[in-house]
């Protein structure tokens, strides 16, 4: 590809991201490092370093960044800076190194000139503005941080700032928020914050950057907030001044019913759960469940029956929690608990009993009636029931429950253990015969296996070396590495790929290996990526 046309080599919604970058500028610098190398910060979540190499026609010969993304082979940091130099090149030479000190440069400045350097910065960047006001106000208010705060997540969603700085100015919020005195106002302040940022996030849904990775970076200050949050409550629950607490109830219990549905209550809940230590609160959080209950879907009225049950086990009694786990048994979460307080109470045939209910109630769904065959095997454990735990193990790993297979075994008489094996065979899943023709160095087996499944050759490939089979195990090897070269697409992928290629050279054949990368140069020379995992492979 060329500064031309890389275009064709990138994908639609990259490019997308990456133009809205090189058009926001958030290509910060770019530096010509050697003949026709450049190197570019571009600003993202972090500050990441794009390396691009061109040949005398403007072709590029590699390109890398060091940011996480792994999904393709290319970024949209690496389009954002292949659009500026298409643009700029000629503009880039050789300069002073990027490293120079910036701090040396501020100490020369006088504070007359720092000021006015900072005043103009902050009237061109009104993000960087808020986020002075931020840091600077002394005993800021509760409305002014949040209103400083609100301007930065507004300017991000709308493309001109960055999630940098929405991170970066929620970690200043946390803090400022943390210097007050007063836990109601921290809670005013953690409360608002967490909704307008769910609120913005919601909005977003249905726009194209929604599922950029970067976008769910702001959990993590939503989920600060809600943890800070959660701790002020509890300041005001040990002061236990009727009026506080009065007011926080009625605060969260409003941002909990504009919160309803969005997530399900997740950042409040824990919040209002703390006032279940006073029973009228309990009587009145456990009544409000109960009346969203009856108009929630499935799923909602599901999670309200666990927030009602985690009433209980905070603040009720063990009879009380036995009724109401009897009580809702269609909820195979509840029957998984009144197993577990059955068989603590070593009341083996009421678990049996719940278990197989359960079984029954599962609607055929495999997952489903493998969770309730791992309940009984623990039960019949417990109770020391060998011949239903056998026939539970044989169930199980016939299904792919291989971590069983080891026990139901050893619970095999001696006299029909292969029978029994061999007959397994014939019944069970391709992951439990795998596992089992493994675990009985059945080569024959092993090679039929590799030869359905390829992609099993680079498993057992050591197991089949020294058989009869290791002549076809190698042509297989050696077709697997050549089917991956021709559908890998990322830069892991390449690599991966290659540090394959250089074991297969020392464990099955260096000329052979010499000979397929050869081929891959060959097919696909204009991978760039792929050209450089070769040969920092030594190939």
């Amino acid at each position: 590809m060329t500064l031309n046309d890389f275009e064709k080599d990138f994908p639609q919604a990259i490019l997308q991201r990456g133009k809205r970058y090189y058009v926001s500028g958030a290509v910060q610098s770019v530096e010509k490092i050697a003949v026709n190398t450049y190197q570019a910060d571009v600003y993202g979540s972090d500050l990441y370093e794009v390396t691009v190499e061109l040949d005398a026609a403007k072709r590029v010969t590699n390109i890398s960044c060091d940011c996480p993304y792994d999904m393709g082979a290319y970024c949209k940091h690496e389009a954002a800076v292949l659009y500026l130099l298409r643009e700029h090149i000629d503009s880039f030479q050789n300069t002073t190194p990027k490293s120079t000190n910036l701090l040396q440069l501020l100490e020369k400045c006088s504070h007359a000139q720092l000021v006015e350097i900072i005043q103009e910065h902050a009237r061109s960047d009104k993000t960087f503005a808020d986020y002075l006001r931020m840091q600077l106000s002394a005993n800021a208010d509760a409305g002014s941080v949040v209103s400083n705060f609100k301007r930065i997540v507004k300017s991000y969603f709308r493309g001109r700032s960055f999630l940098a700085d929405v991170l970066k100015a929620g970690e200043l919020l946390v803090e400022k928020t943390e210097q007050f005195s007063s836990a109601v106002k921290k809670i005013h302040v953690y409360a608002e914050v967490i909704d307008m940022l769910e609120m913005s996030i919601e909005n977003q849904e249905d726009s194209y950057d929604f599922n950029d990775e970067d976008s769910w970076e702001l959990f993590h200050t939503i989920e600060a907030c809600s943890s800070r949050m959660e701790d002020a409550v509890a300041v005001v629950m040990q002061g236990k001044k009727e009026n506080e607490i009065t007011t926080v109830w009625n605060l969260l219990l409003s941002h909990w019913n504009g919160d309803f549905q969005i997530d399900g209550e997740e950042r409040f809940f824990p919040s209002l759960l703390q006032f279940c230590v006073f029973p009228e609160y309990r009587e009145k959080l456990d009544t409000l469940l109960g009346s969203r209950g009856a108009v929630a879907t499935a799923h909602e009225k599901e999670k309200m029956d666990s927030q009602r049950l985690l009433i209980i086990q905070k603040y009720g009694t063990e009879a009380e929690e036995q009724t109401y786990l009897l009580a809702h048994l269609d909820n195979p979460n509840f029957r998984r608990r009144a197993i577990e307080l059955a068989m603590q109470k070593k009341r083996y045939a009421e678990a049996e009993q719940l278990t197989l209910d359960g079984i029954s109630a599962s609607d055929s769904s495999w997952w489903k009636v493998m969770e309730w065959c791992e309940k009984l095997h623990d039960i019949y454990q417990l109770s020391g029931e060998t011949q239903k735990l056998e026939s539970v193990c044989r169930t199980l790993v016939k299904n792919g429950k291989t971590a069983y297979y080891a026990e139901w075994k050893s619970l095999l008489p001696v006299e029909t253990q292969a029978d029994m094996i061999e007959q397994v065979l014939q019944e069970c899943s391709d992951q439990a015969y795998e596992y089992i023709i493994s675990c009985e160095n059945r080569s024959d087996l092993l090679y039929q296996f590799c030869c359905k499944y390829p992609q099993k050759i680079l498993v057992y490939y050591e197991k089949l070396k020294g058989t009869p089979f290791q002549k076809q195990t190698e042509d297989l090897y050696e077709q697997w590495i050549r089917d991956a070269g021709e559908i890998a697409s990322s830069r892991s992928a390449y690599a991966e790929l290659c540090d394959r290629l250089k074991k297969f050279s020392v464990d099955c054949d260096a000329e052979r290996a010499a000979v397929i990368a050869k081929d891959f140069r060959f097919l696909y020379h204009r991978k760039p990526a792929f050209m450089n995992e070769l040969t920092k492979a030594g190939f």
